[in-house]
């Protein structure tokens, strides 16, 4: 009887066992396929060039990971401006989000270069030094000053001065001007430099401002004054193309590190397409935007002496030189 007993306890024993072992490979088994969620943040609209490119983006990353990774994008600065999103990656409490390249100077300085006139001949030379030596160089530089890590460039296309009552041909035209400009100090220096009045404003203030004749122009790339209505209040858009200074996309690399290393080549993967399916995206929509704001009534001036723009500017790079990199600046410029 004890015998039988006995045998009975064992398969209990060996069955309640055999179960416990079920579960726990259920539990694990779920907690595999347990889908990833990254909140990813831009501060335009999501029709905008880069808004759908991030898009995309997150498409590819569960086109590529079979929806085991999620990509939540927020667009028109639900995660807050560009500077608060820098700032969330660098605390961790932002997984994801886009910046232009201004707003990490502040924290790495040859970040600073991208704000420096006529640094690159065209969008070309920009995305070749972008993913060339030097790129690579200032990404590291993020990383280990900012504790943020860049996924892929975007271009912003150039800023052009647009005025209210004088079209700016010649630098001359820019004298006795007031322009808004951004809170950069070599931006600030550089509109100096080629003849304007620089009055750093916050954006919002912009349209009003120009409307209200405090001041007599600004300078942006063209998207900028066709979603925030600018073109409005002004009457003439000069092509100068003093500034070409590209947005990055990136990622809190304390959600990096959490990431395990498929899942980081996969976003690295997702990320080189997308960079590529929209590098002449910008181009094409602004292209179209000019021809509309034409229609409207806005003057595009195209017979701008650049190169007399372009001479005047040299003293702003020996000004900020040292802080920006001074081997960087001519690895640029000389490549």
């Amino acid at each position: 009887m004890k015998k039988i007993l006995f045998a009975i306890s064992m398969v209990l024993f060996i069955t309640v066992l055999s179960a416990c072992g079920e579960n726990n490979e259920t539990a694990q088994g779920s907690e595999d396929v347990e889908q990833i969620v990254l909140r990813a943040g831009h501060n335009q609209v999501p029709d905008y060039p880069d808004g759908q490119v991030i898009h995309h983006f997150a498409d590819k990353v569960a086109e590529l990971s079979d929806d085991k990774i999620k990509i939540e994008v927020y667009d028109n600065a639900t995660l807050g401006n560009e500077n608060e999103l820098f700032e969330g990656m660098r605390v961790g409490s932002v997984d994801m989000g886009k910046a232009i390249t201004s707003v990490m100077s502040s924290t790495v300085e040859s970040f600073g270069a991208f704000d420096l006139p006529y640094l690159f001949e065209d969008k070309e030379h920009m995305f070749e030094v972008l993913n060339g030596q030097a790129g690579e160089s200032l990404l590291q530089d993020l990383e280990e000053k900012a504790g943020v890590k860049g996924l892929f460039w975007l271009d912003q296309g150039t800023r052009n001065f647009y005025t209210v009552d004088t079209p700016v041909k010649v630098p001359e035209d820019l004298n006795g001007l007031t322009i808004r400009g951004v809170q950069s100090p070599i931006m600030v220096d550089a509109i100096n430099a080629m003849g304007g009045a620089a009055t750093p404003m916050p954006w919002g203030e912009v349209y009003n401002s120009l409307s209200q004749g405090v001041i007599d122009g600004a300078e942006n790339a063209p998207d900028a004054i066709w979603y925030s209505k600018q073109y409005e209040v002004v009457n003439y858009y000069s092509q100068t193309e003093h500034f070409r200074t590209p947005s990055l996309f990136m990622i809190s690399l304390e959600s990096w590190d959490n990431l395990s290393e498929e899942n980081q080549d996969l976003i690295l993967q997702a990320a080189e397409e997308s960079e590529e399916w929209g590098k002449d995206l910008y181009e094409e929509v602004v292209d179209d935007l000019l021809k509309q704001m034409e229609e409207d009534g806005l003057e595009i001036v195209e017979d701008v002496d650049v190169e007399a723009f372009r001479g005047l500017v040299e003293p702003v790079y020996e000004k900020h030189s040292e802080s920006v990199g001074q081997d960087l600046i001519e690895s640029i410029r000389n490549r």
